[in-house]
């Protein structure tokens, strides 16, 4: 789990507490009041406006003496998942990736500095390491994330590492910012990111961007076990597929833009 970056500046206290009761929610699953009180040190009396308060918006439901998220919430993801048409457009990539390779698959982005698991399959063969749609990670011990940061601007690569540091993972993760530019350089020359067990113990992955103009939108990966994930089928066999994906990707997100021009065309 990723630790919620507290910031600076002016909050509203209360709108905190009540994203806190959501998520307590999100990561623990159904729990009755005091729970949710004990877990947030909140006094029950607060803790209880807040549900109210949510279960009347339909954000909550209560099904006995517990609280569980409420299905509201699906129509927000969803939205929030279909903003920009390109993502929409990369799960079908995915699908078909995990189907190939019969690993786990996804598509993840950058939002506030932190990755998102914006899409996800599980091929036959896939370990199921307990990550979901939705997903936070840190950018720097990851595949993906590396593919991101390696095409992001050396600014906002520190704002990104000064926000939210760079905790070892494992043994393997890289941590020092020099390491870890250098590492983004081979990345950006190469166009394959890899993970080497800096996520998770056991787990290798490889990633590569998907960009439009110049921009990069986010990473397509593959992850799985590092005994399977290793030699020619890490370093040559899943890049080169995922380099075939991401440029079909591509081609697909530029020729569907309304902004593309068929000036070219002659009727």
């Amino acid at each position: 789990m990723v630790e919620r970056d507290t910031g600076g500046g002016n909050r509203i206290g209360s709108t905190k507490t009540t994203f806190e009761i959501i998520h307590q929610l999100q990561e623990n699953g159904p729990a009755r009041l005091s729970e949710i009180a004990d877990e947030l040190d909140l006094a029950e009396s607060t803790a209880h406006r807040h549900l109210n308060t949510l279960c009347d918006l339909r954000y909550v439901s209560r099904v006995g003496t517990q609280y569980q998220l409420g299905l509201r919430f699906v129509r927000l993801g969803r939205a929030a998942r279909t903003r920009e048409p390109a993502y929409e457009m990369a799960e079908q990539y995915v699908q078909s990736l995990s189907e190939e390779t019969q690993e786990r698959c996804q598509f993840v982005v950058e939002d506030h500095g932190l990755g998102i698991y914006l899409h996800m399959a599980t091929g036959s063969k896939a370990v199921r390491a307990g990550f979901g749609v939705g997903r936070q990670i840190h950018l720097h011990s990851s595949s993906a994330g590396k593919s991101i940061l390696a095409h992001y601007p050396r600014e906002r690569v520190d704002e990104i590492f000064d926000r939210w540091e760079l905790p070892a993972l494992t043994e393997n993760t890289i941590t020092d910012r020099e390491k870890l530019y250098a590492e983004l350089e081979r990345v950006r020359e190469r166009g394959v990111a890899f993970n080497r067990e800096e996520h998770v113990d056991g787990i290798n992955g490889v990633a590569v961007p998907v960009k439009r103009d110049d921009s990069v939108l986010g990473a397509l990966a593959v992850a799985g076990p590092s005994n399977r994930l290793t030699g020619d089928r890490l370093e040559d066999e899943l890049p080169a597929r995922l380099l075939a994906a991401a440029n079909e990707l591509e081609l697909n997100i530029t020729y569907s833009s309304p902004d593309s021009s068929n000036a070219h065309v002659v009727e």
